[in-house]
């Protein structure tokens, strides 16, 4: 894309990087449960960005250090999603992205975004390398050292408990998230070892949002943790993570662990947390079982404010959301038509460019909608 210098160079750095999401999409296959992403954008687009710009700005004005707004904004993938909020307006011109905010504000916005994954990660902001670098060598190394690990060849039923455990956690995220499993899940590496070893780290965290008093989902009340950590251990691996998360590995893992906080958990224990983890799942798919799309909204709403809480708590604010927010739970047929539309401009252009033309003009597009 022409650089204007009217244009932000983090902001236009950001959209050359996501165009090619745009257009590519997640293998082909885009979140579309429970509803399309474009659908989620669209209700983004009326609370989450201006939520999200106040709350930092307001963090920063008391005097907060920017890597602890970082911090409190856990973890990248998910914030690497804001980025995406503007994406329902390249289908409904004159759509405000950023509603409550000037275009002043909103540039702010996308660039502090980018700032803060400049903080979160130790590698490319965008994992344009295909890693997603977030401890530095010596914080690698405090992970595994005195670390006891199993190995996969003495080790096969608990491997498998181990495999079925995290393909249960990645389901269950995706069902707490209302689809974004990103504000549970962040795999990150890998991190290279020694004797060509590779180490990916799998972290699931706010297991159970909520769980402080305001709990988001009664059936996440009986999973033991609030988080874990699963360490994999590969040799001679090809392992690669986007910005989103999506990844993809070549082999098995020769040896793992399992953390709850600093503790590893045995076979036996392991075995435990996949019982019920795969108890739980199913009291959850019991729960949406009936959703309607308006339920879903509801608590997409109630999430994305409480993701919000510690922030501002810090500030003396109530985290809760206004009550007019949830009038979108009755504007689901808008949001559906704003997907509709988003595909109806996108697929044109699928059909007559070429893949570099393409990510030139969606680029263009998206950075023209922020200005």
């Amino acid at each position: 894309m022409e650089q204007k210098e009217k244009y932000s160079e983090k902001v236009t750095e950001a959209y050359n990087t996501l165009a090619k999401f745009v257009v590519y999409g997640a293998r082909g296959q885009p979140p579309l449960w429970p509803f399309s992403i474009i659908e989620t954008n669209w209700y983004y687009t009326h609370f989450f960005a201006r939520e999200i710009y106040h709350t930092i700005t307001g963090l920063q004005k008391k005097g907060i250090a920017d890597q602890k707004i970082a911090e409190l904004c856990w973890g990248p993938s998910a914030i690497s999603h804001w980025f995406y909020i503007i994406e329902p307006a390249f289908g409904v011109p004159g759509l405000n992205p950023f509603q409550g905010l000037d275009k002043h504000e909103g540039i702010e916005f996308i660039e502090k975004t980018v700032d803060i994954l400049s903080l979160q990660r130790k590698g490319d902001k965008f994992c344009r390398d295909g890693k997603n670098l977030l401890l530095s060598a010596s914080e690698v190394k405090q992970v595994l050292d005195g670390r006891e690990f199993l190995e996969t060849k003495r080790n096969l039923n608990a491997a498998k408990s181990i495999r079925q455990l995290t393909m249960t956690l990645w389901q269950y995220a995706i069902l707490i998230q209302c689809g974004h499993r990103a504000y549970s899940q962040e795999f990150h590496g890998p991190y290279n070892l020694d004797k060509n070893q590779q180490l990916l780290i799998k972290d699931y965290f706010w297991l159970k949002p909520g769980s402080n008093g305001n709990l988001i989902w009664d059936f996440s009340s009986d999973l033991p943790y609030e988080k874990l950590k699963v360490l994999e251990i590969y040799e001679n691996s090809q392992i690669e993570i986007d910005l989103f998360n999506h990844y993809n590995v070549s082999g098995y893992p020769i040896k793992f662990s399992v953390i709850n906080e600093d503790a590893d958990l045995s076979e036996k224990e392991i075995n435990k947390l996949l019982t019920t983890s795969l108890k739980v799942m199913s009291e959850g798919n019991k729960t949406i079982e009936k959703f309607s799309k308006s339920d879903w909204v509801k608590k997409l709403i109630d999430l994305r404010y409480l993701w919000l809480k510690p922030h501002k708590d810090i500030l003396g604010q109530d985290w809760r959301p206004p009550e007019e927010i949830y009038k979108l739970t009755k504007r689901t047929d808008e949001a559906y038509k704003a997907a509709v539309e988003f595909e109806k401009k996108i697929y044109p252009l699928v059909r007559t460019l070429s893949p570099e033309e393409l990510v030139e003009a969606v680029t263009k597009s998206l950075v023209e909608i922020i200005y």
